[in-house]
């Protein structure tokens, strides 16, 4: 049942607690911050009390709002949370832009960041869409299809050769979503595992896991790896993300490869605004339990320092497995989005929208 006021939200639609609940709450709790949970089975009412003004939280983490989702239940509670006046982590408008990968891809082609070569195919465009003889030469074969706005690998085709009914098959994912072809990345191989990583950006701190994208396995980054195969770049790449969508909690892939003779850092899924953090302990392609652990202790501080109303650290920091490294010249990390009415609103009145 919920109450009038609370610290801390967290939108998660199961009722099991995982880990990362397990350490969200006891993060909370350290921090003497109240916790509030809501999940398919109170959400109706969570939202009726948030719409009419009647409660309120002053931080909210979202994993399950889906903007593009017509009515999605969750994306209105973020929206109702931010109406009066509280933060949600990410914020919704920032969100919305920041998962959509047709615009993203060109945002990071001007800002000079390295991507697989890519033709952005839009939704108005008829069926019969057919490549040019030049854009089947730069995409090669196989390439990748993927839906703009897709998550969990839905609508994905991995191994496409470019006929019509592959990319069909793409788009009736949804319809009235963009798609993009992309040149498919066969990374490196660096003492025995494929140069395929997964980099978590958690407000002023980067963190870099080795991702096995076939087996789906994570190893978090020791300090010696970092800087015997000078992966400074990973950094680099996702501060420069972080910048232009001013995203406080996401992660993207990147990969190494190597194309005419040249070593290249390829950003390859951009941003995922809502990370899987399932844990090791849990699944065998879960998150490391310390990573999970400190990602959950990054996001509560951040919420208690808001709400003490001090400032939120701009150096960026790289936790790495064994070491954690200060380096300058990644830019200031995104802050959370404050509303104008950082007071939030009393119980007593109701937005106007």
């Amino acid at each position: 049942m919920m109450s009038s006021k609370y610290d801390f939200g967290l939108s998660w639609s199961g009722s099991v607690k995982e880990y990362f609940v397990e350490q969200l709450q006891a993060a909370c709790r350290r921090r003497k911050l109240s916790f509030f949970w809501i999940s398919d089975e109170n959400i109706k009412e969570t939202l009726k009390k948030l719409e009419s003004a009647k409660a309120k939280i002053k931080v909210l983490l979202d994993t399950e709002a889906t903007y593009n989702k017509k009515g999605d239940l969750y994306a209105r509670v973020s929206y109702a949370v931010k109406d009066l006046g509280g933060v949600v982590i990410n914020d919704p408008d920032r969100t919305k832009a920041a998962i959509d990968k047709s615009i993203v891809h060109y945002e990071l082609l001007n800002t000079g960041i390295t991507t697989p070569y890519t033709v952005v195919v839009r939704n108005w465009e008829p069926n019969y869409f057919k490549l040019t003889p030049e854009e089947r030469k730069m995409l090669g074969a196989p390439f990748v299809i993927k839906p703009a706005l897709g998550y969990g690998q839905m609508g994905v085709v991995r191994d496409a050769k470019g006929s019509i009914r592959e990319i069909a098959r793409a788009r009736n994912f949804d319809r009235g979503d963009n798609f993009l072809l992309q040149e498919k990345i066969n990374p490196l191989e660096i003492s025995g595992r494929r140069a395929w990583f997964r980099v978590f950006n958690v407000f002023d701190t980067i963190i870099p896991c080795w991702w096995d994208d076939h087996k789906n396995r994570y190893e978090h980054v020791v300090y010696e790896d970092f800087n015997n195969y000078r992966l400074y770049p990973l950094a680099k790449i996702v501060s420069k993300i972080a910048s232009i969508t001013r995203m406080a909690w996401f992660s993207t892939e990147i990969a190494i490869d190597k194309k005419n003779s040249r070593i290249r850092f390829v950003a390859i899924d951009y941003v995922n605004d809502q990370c899987d953090m399932s844990a090791l302990s849990e699944t065998t392609s879960g998150v490391p339990d310390s990573v999970v652990e400190y990602t959950a202790n990054c996001i509560t501080e951040a919420a208690k320092r808001l709400i003490d109303h001090e400032k939120l650290s701009k150096k960026y920091t790289i936790w790495l497995k064994n070491a954690s490294i200060e380096i300058r010249g990644l830019g200031v990390s995104p802050g959370l989005l404050k509303q104008k009415n950082s007071s939030f609103f009393p119980f007593s009145h109701k937005p106007k929208h």
